[in-house]
């Protein structure tokens, strides 16, 4: 058994999801659980709608989910080759978008969006992932069951960020995914979880790769691989620094330590479970499934320097991991003469934190990307 999970990243395009059909197809009878993300800028779309329906603009806010509907069945379209299953699909999404649009409607009469029901229309993004998803395997031919994750996954209720019960959850996953193996691959979503009372929860920002960990865990898989856009973890953004360098290897308490600190692709909460069960993740890109990417387990692994960014109220801590204190500190003392700036000013802030060899550098917004280009410069493209 091996978790596959796919981020929206990946699957807002055809070829995304020509590619994730690829990569199940490659797997042979190996049996697989698929999660999935909403696709591209689905869950962003679906807070704006809430937040403008609490203000009581119920036709506005429900022409927005229209649109998001019609999105899905121009990529429903574009990926699905048989005519009846196009219909069926259709059909379904519809039926998620009309629940969305109840919801929707209730908002705008109270002006009111409470967290519990904005976790339901949050979820309406991985709802309408799953269907396309599954529908797309089987449209390939591939022997392929869909599950919802509100039957697998059991958390508290904490809405907009509720944390998973493990042993109920193992318990619900061993029940139900066991008899979803009639089935070669199982597609379920991720973000989207059920609290103990039955009503729909949401597990925070990124918590599809939680999903995916969590489920690895609890069924003894032998792996999990999280499909982005990029060829897994660097030594910084991309966007930002040109020459970023592939890093190959973490153990999983660096990869926890990257995630706490900002780093893109890795999120605190996925590592504990793949962690406490020895299974190892990588982290990989889905247009290029032969790429080495970036393994993740228990095994020994050196890590040079490593930029990541948090951003907190119009400031941003630009993050040195992984450096040796006399290090991180000289090209902290670079950062501030090329910027012009003086230590504990408003402009810039050194902090250090031993326990993580981390070193904070904390300045507006708009310098971030400096800093990042000089701290990269200064100490990882001296690896290359």
């Amino acid at each position: 058994m091996t978790v596959q999970k796919f981020g929206g990243a990946v699957l807002r395009t055809p070829e995304g999801f020509r590619s994730m059909i690829s990569i199940i197809s490659r797997l042979g009878n190996q049996p697989c659980v698929v999660v999935v993300s909403a696709i591209g800028s689905t869950t962003r779309i679906l807070a704006d709608a809430a937040d403008v329906a609490s203000k009581g603009a119920g036709k506005r806010a429900n022409d927005i989910l229209d649109g998001l509907l019609d999105d899905h069945l121009e990529l429903a379209e574009a990926v699905i080759e048989s005519e009846h299953q196009r219909r069926v699909l259709q059909h379904t999404l519809e039926q998620h978008v009309r629940q969305g649009q109840q919801l929707i409607t209730s908002v705008a009469l109270t002006r009111q969006c409470s967290v519990r029901t904005l976790d339901r229309v949050m979820a309406l993004g991985e709802d309408l992932a799953r269907s396309i998803a599954t529908a797309s395997l089987r449209d390939a031919g591939v022997d392929t069951r869909e599950v919802d994750a509100r039957s697998v996954i059991v958390t508290n209720s904490v809405f907009g960020h509720a944390s998973p019960l493990y042993q109920a959850t193992r318990h619900r996953v061993r029940h139900v995914l066991d008899q979803a193996r009639q089935a070669l691959v199982t597609v379920t979503q991720g973000f989207v979880a059920c609290s103990e009372h039955g009503e729909t929860t949401t597990m925070g920002r990124e918590s599809s790769n939680l999903t995916a960990s969590l489920l690895a865990s609890c069924l003894g898989a032998t792996d999990v691989t999280i499909w982005t856009d990029v060829d897994g973890v660097r030594t910084a953004d991309p966007s930002i620094v040109a020459t970023t360098l592939p890093i190959r290897h973490l153990h999983y308490d660096q990869a926890r330590i990257a995630a706490t600190y900002g780093l893109k692709l890795l999120y605190p909460t996925m590592i504990e479970p793949a962690r406490r069960a020895g299974i190892a993740m990588r982290v990989a890109h889905a247009a290029d499934p032969d790429s080495s990417g970036t393994i993740i387990d228990g095994a020994p692994a050196r890590s040079g320097p490593m930029i990541a960014t948090m951003e907190a109220e119009q400031r941003t801590s630009v993050n040195l991991l992984f450096t040796p204190l006399d290090r991180a500190l000289s090209a902290a003392c670079r950062v501030i003469n090329e910027l012009g700036a003086t230590p504990g000013s408003d402009a810039i802030d050194v902090r250090t934190f031993a326990h993580d060899q981390a070193t904070s550098i904390v300045v507006v917004a708009h310098s971030a990307p400096d800093v990042v280009r000089i701290l990269h410069r200064e100490l990882c493209e001296t690896l290359s």
